[in-house]
Formats: C-alpha cells, structure tokens, sequence
C-alpha cells in the first residue's frame, strides 16, 4: 500500500480522491514543492517553504497551513510510509472555485545514475519560471527527448541557444576554476539548491558570475553541472555531440560544502520544529 498525505490525513494512494473541479485539474493553477529527505527530516525545510509561501501569496491564496503544520505532516507521512531517505513532493493547488486549496503530500525513493550523465538540449524554456508552477509540460516534453535519443537528462535551451537549466535542474558551468550560471530574471527557476551552491562557492573562495552561456560557446575543458534539492550536484560529461571535462576538483568541494550546509539545515529543522518529529 502506498500512503500518501492528502488535506491532513494519510491516505491509501489508490483511494485518495480530489473534486473534478479543482482547478489543478481544470486549469493546471498549482505550485509544487520538492525536498530532501534524510532520516525522516527534510533538508532545506524553511527555503523551500518561504518559496511556496511567495508563490501562493503571487496567486492570492490564502495558505491552508502554517509551517509547523506542514512540516509535521512531512515527517509524519515519512514515518508511516517507511521512506525515511528520499524526495518529498508537496503539490497545492486552487482547489474548486467554491473551496479550500487542495495540499497533497507524497515521498517515493527516486534511483539516479552515480555517473556523470549525458544530455541533450531541447528548445522551449518554463512558463511562469519565478514560480514552482505545477505546468512543467516543457520538463516533461523536455525529458521525453532525452529519453529517445538515449540521454539522461534534458537541457533547455531558447532560440539563440542559451542554456537555461536542466528540465528539473538548475544549471553551473564550471570553467576556469570558477562557476557560470544563467541570471536569475524571471528566465529560469531560482532553486534552492543553485542558491545554495551560489552562497556557498562565494564564501569560500570559488568565483561565480552570472551570465548567458550558449551551447556553441562550450569548450571542451569546460564543465557542466546540474544542481536539485533531491539529486544534488551532478556532473556531465556530454551534451549532445559535445564532449565537456567532469570537473572533479570543484565537483568534489561543492558537494562537501553543500553536505555540511544539508546537516546544518536538518539540525536546524529538529530545532525549529521539535513537534514535528515528536512520536
């Protein structure tokens, strides 16, 4: 049995229900949430839910919890669902015209490939980027390509051939011992996990500039990596007929700054929130 959280209460995934008029289904008005999930506690837990709050805020809806609520049903259904290390994907849509919003709450383990990964690039950038809108048909039509022409992953790209982000990533490239990564200007998600990498490398000495790097501009000493809250910081090694430099030094001390940074965020959460993981 698959569980899940909807409204407040754990759920059956094969019973829960939502009305025909709920205006996720009706019109695509959403925002989602993705986070990290390490012994049952959410990693990044507050920037991700300031994120969703100045989303619903943007749409003109009222918030249906407060962030302890919230956060006591993350940990909640992460118990009782037994995935204690995963992703968590929290979904709140409009609701029907004449109700309240519907909040749906799920945790899965999702597999990755621990190699570095081989992408394509696909023209189409995200509606409504600013916000973590729940229309990700670009994404998906995105990893759709990557997946028939063999890839793993997905580049989005417009028609100049800027690189944008991943279709579920933001996106560095790493050259000259220094991070490149698109501006942040309504074009592209701000992820917490690219603002993280960004704070992150200034503080201890890694250079980070942000601007516009095309596809045809990529050097074959450069780097590329992709960043998400769940996946992390990977690296690639190909995008379509591109052969880049997994850049295993800068690589190497991003991450082990961005692991310090993902266990101060879980203490400060058991801090912030001790009713939540209370039993």
């Amino acid at each position: 049995m698959a569980l899940l959280m909807l409204n407040g209460v754990l759920r059956d995934s094969a019973e829960a229900t939502v009305p025909a008029t709920d205006r996720g289904l009706t019109h695509g008005l959403g925002l989602y949430e993705t986070l990290k999930l390490v012994g049952g506690v959410p990693v990044f837990f507050d920037e991700h839910a300031a994120r969703l709050e100045q989303g619903m805020a943007t749409l003109g809806l009222e918030p249906p919890f407060d962030r302890l609520e919230l956060a006591t049903q993350v940990c909640r259904l992460s118990e009782a669902a037994a995935v204690p290390d995963g992703a968590c994907r929290i979904l709140v849509t409009l609701g029907p015209p004449e109700g309240r919003p519907t909040v749906l709450i799920q945790v899965e383990v999702r597999p990755f490939p621990s190699r570095p990964l081989r992408v394509v690039t696909y023209r189409g950038v995200r509606v409504s980027a600013q916000l973590k809108a729940m229309t990700v048909m670009q994404s998906y039509l995105a990893q759709r390509r990557a997946a028939a022409a063999g890839a793993d992953d997905a580049l989005l790209v417009d028609d100049l051939g800027r690189i944008f982000e991943g279709a579920t990533s933001n996106a560095f490239v790493v050259r000259s011992g220094g991070l490149i990564t698109p501006p942040a200007e309504g074009d592209i998600l701000p992820g917490v996990m690219r603002a993280t990498v960004e704070r992150l490398a200034v503080a201890n000495g890694i250079p980070v500039i942000e601007a516009w790097v095309r596809v045809v501009e990529l050097r074959p000493d450069d780097g590329l990596l992709l960043t998400s809250s769940v996946r992390g910081i990977v690296a690639v090694e190909r995008v379509d007929d591109r052969a880049l430099t997994v850049p295993d030094g800068v690589l190497a001390r991003v991450r082990a700054l961005v692991a310090d940074e993902e266990a101060a965020s879980r203490e400060r959460f058991r801090a912030a929130y001790p009713a939540a993981l209370a039993p």
